[in-house]
Order: structure tokens, then sequence, then C-alpha cells
């Protein structure tokens, strides 16, 4: 594949990634009211958690998911679930919220400053460009975001390349 990269700003360019399958613990921010304090307390449990759970293939990256579910375009009944991969779902409390995440393909586009709608405007001008169509494929859950904190810190995800697509 060749890979194609789009650049709007000279800090951010959106790329396509392909994720391999993952298998997903998280913790669900429910509701938009105050969703960073809540996002912020489940990155903290999230990233404590590595020293009790040898599961937790690197608590530094952390996955944003969304439900694909009715409500989720309620601000009372959104849901946003913060996760990390773990190497296998064996000892895992059964308050965390557990996905497998089949292997994909989505545009990618990091920002160092956590630019969620410039991010998003540069997603769209690849997908417009390239040609690629891309929808949640009947998936229970699609990556919204992940975070590197050791790396890029923020990148937010497309949802799911279709096979039809280039």
């Amino acid at each position: 594949m060749n890979e194609m990269i789009v650049s709007i700003l000279p800090e951010m360019e959106a790329q396509i990634v392909e994720q391999a399958e993952m298998k997903l613990i998280g913790i669900p921010c429910i509701g938009l009211n105050d969703m960073g304090s809540k996002y912020r307390l489940a990155k903290d449990s999230l990233l404590g958690l590595s020293d009790h759970m040898p599961q937790i293939v690197d608590a530094n990256v952390q996955f944003g998911m969304w439900p694909q579910a009715p409500g989720q375009d309620t601000p009372h009944t959104h849901a946003y679930i913060l996760s990390v991969e773990v190497s296998t779902f064996d000892g895992v409390p059964e308050w965390f919220v557990q996905m497998t995440i089949p292997a994909q393909r989505c545009v990618v586009a990091a920002s160092k400053d956590g630019d969620f709608d410039g991010t998003g405007r540069l997603i769209d001008t690849f997908i417009a460009e390239n040609g690629l169509r891309v929808e949640n494929q009947g998936r229970n859950y699609t990556i919204c975001e992940r975070y590197r904190y050791n790396a890029e810190g923020f990148a937010r995800y497309s949802l799911p390349i279709t096979s039809d697509s280039n």
C-alpha cells in the first residue's frame, strides 16, 4: 500500500494506520457534563493499574472508545470509554468494560495540542482527497482517539475504512 499523507498545519498530518486486533479494558465516562474531570480520573486510574495488572500492554497508550449505540447523541447518556490494551482478559476484574476490537484501517491525525476539531477537519480532507469511504461496519465500539503520553500525545481516528475504498 502506498502511504498517503495530508498536512494542513505543519504540526499535524493525516495518514492511514493499520490497527491490529486489540483486547481492551476500559473505564466508562458517562454524560458530557464535566467530561474533562471524568477523563482525567479514568486516565489516572488506568495509568496506576499497570503496577497491579501484568496483562496491561502499555498503560501510557490509551484509547478513547465510542459505543455505537442509541443515546450517543444525548448529552446525559453519551458514553466514552477510556481504555488500555491487554494481552488477555484472564484475571481482569469484571467491573471493567472488556472489548475485542477487530483489525481495521483508519485515517489518523495527531496533534500535540489535542486539537480535536483541527484533526477532524484534517481527517475529513484526507478522506475526500483520497476517495475513501468510512463507516462503523456494524461494530459495537469504534476508536475515537488514541493517547500516547510518551510520544505524540493525542491522535484522532476516523471510522474504519471500508474494504471497497482505495
